[in-house]
């Protein structure tokens, strides 16, 4: 990942890639020789060098990478998830509220612009009933330290939080964990809100396809959100024509239903995030997903880890 945001900082206008940094220095090396800019084994080398940073380690070396470079001053990007424990993202919160810096979480489908027109759409207090969230794939060799929640489904309840500002008051999951997995690799939960919405979420990293796909049942129709296309379409049924004097000799008439397809200009997720990045340290606005939006996500995930833990415990 640390290699995507490369290759968009150095598209960034106004923006410099100022180092690399990686234990493996040969890999460094050659990622920043194609940027022009030097490389490190450490962070330590960074103070004082750059504006900003993103943090594209293990998770479990998030708060450990993040924490330093804050309290010396440095606005962080990190990856999603912000930490693997509850814990950790309170000190790396804690790091970003006493230095002053921007910190900001990379669920970077926030800035998918389907997901931002569908946002746009539930403004004004449309009515969400219930939500379906599938992200599926083959095993990703990339990711190897967390389960399928922190892993894939982190995505889907960051966007479900956002979505329903709600809090969540029920949860139940059950997962399948292959031979040789750290943690479970196919998931699926059941989230409850307090006025009666739920929301069905599925994670896997064992499905010999790929999906990526958001539905929902609102009061302005069936929307669905293909996030590859950068789609969304919105189904909506006909109504029944209940004046007689317009019945045929069949009787009341019903409309077909109708597909309307909301036009979206498509961009790359990542490219808006990291602008995004840029423009909250340069302003000092808080960026979209702060560090407390991030935990709130953490402290869900981590309930739908327990819920599973249990059943299978109780087996």
């Amino acid at each position: 990942m640390g290699q995507n945001h490369l290759r968009v900082y150095d598209m960034l206008k106004g923006v410099t890639v100022a180092a690399v940094v990686d234990p493996d220095l040969a890999r460094a090396e050659q990622m920043a020789a194609r940027y022009g800019c030097p490389a490190y084994r450490s962070s330590e080398r960074l103070i004082g060098q750059v504006d900003a940073a993103s943090v594209c380690v293990p998770s479990a070396l998030h708060a450990e990478v993040g924490c330093f470079l804050m309290n010396h001053g440095v606005p962080c990007l990190i990856e999603k998830p912000l930490a693997t424990t509850e814990a950790e993202c309170q000190a790396l919160i804690g790091a970003a509220d006493r230095a002053g810096v921007t910190l900001m979480v990379g669920h970077v489908e926030r800035f998918n612009p389907a997901v931002q027109k569908l946002t746009e759409l539930l403004d004004g207090g449309r009515r969400v009933h219930a939500i379906d969230a599938r992200r599926m794939s083959w095993a990703s060799r990339r990711i190897s330290d967390v389960d399928v929640v922190l892993d894939l489904m982190i995505h889907d309840l960051d966007i479900v939080l956002s979505l329903m500002g709600k809090p969540v008051t029920a949860v139940a999951a059950s997962g399948v964990h292959t031979s040789g997995s750290h943690g479970q690799d196919y998931v699926t939960a059941l989230l409850s809100f307090d006025d009666g919405v739920m929301a069905s979420l599925t994670a896997s990293r064992i499905t010999q396809t790929k999906v990526r796909a958001l539905d929902l049942t609102t009061d302005i129709g069936y929307i669905t959100v293909n996030y590859f296309n950068q789609e969304i379409l919105i189904f909506r049924q006909g109504v029944e024509d209940r004046d007689p004097g317009h019945w045929s000799n069949v009787g009341p008439a019903i409309l077909e239903s109708i597909m309307e397809r909301v036009e979206i200009r498509n961009a790359e997720p990542l490219v808006r995030e990291l602008q995004h990045f840029v423009d909250a340290v340069r302003t000092g606005t808080p960026p979209l997903v702060t560090g407390r939006h991030a935990l709130e996500t953490l402290r869900i995930a981590k309930l739908i880890q327990a819920d599973i833990a249990h059943r299978s415990s109780s087996v």
